[in-house]
């Protein structure tokens, strides 16, 4: 009886596996610009942001990542009641990315201005942010308050 159960759990394990992995592309933006275009237009090649307020966690989370084989957007805004991703994110964060025009040599302070006041947060409790800038430079910016 022991032998015939192993089978079948092994079965359900692999079947969930399946559908997780089918899942697992729906960030995907298959309308983006190329690697080139996006750097030169935002500044950056990956984009992670994560902010509290005192009414609520991850009040926004915005997660944006071109790579050489895909793009992957995802956009979560509780304030305006947005939880997109892939195509649809991306239509409503590349606006946002142009507006900030971020740069490496901006410091912590000007970069959460500009970040917050493009995502319409006007106050904050936890801010989490890591950039990839076009020259392969990660920095990460985090402040509480």
């Amino acid at each position: 009886m022991k032998i015939k159960k192993y089978p079948l759990f092994a079965s359900a394990i692999m079947s969930s596996f399946l559908l997780l992995a089918a899942c697992g592309d729906k960030e995907e933006v298959s309308d983006a610009p190329d690697k080139d275009t996006a750097q030169s237009e935002f500044g950056f090649q990956s984009f992670e942001l994560d902010v509290d307020t005192a009414d609520q966690k991850d009040v926004i989370e915005a997660s944006f990542d071109i790579d050489v084989s895909d793009t992957e957007a995802e956009y979560v805004n509780k304030l305006e009641s947005k939880n997109l991703a892939g195509n649809e994110a991306y239509k409503e964060l590349e606006p946002i990315f142009k507006e900030m025009s971020l740069t490496k040599d901006m410091s912590k302070d000007e970069v959460i201005e500009k970040v917050t006041k493009a995502f319409g947060v006007d106050e904050y409790t936890e801010f989490e942010l890591e950039i990839e800038f076009a020259d392969g430079d990660t920095q990460e910016f985090n402040d509480k308050k």
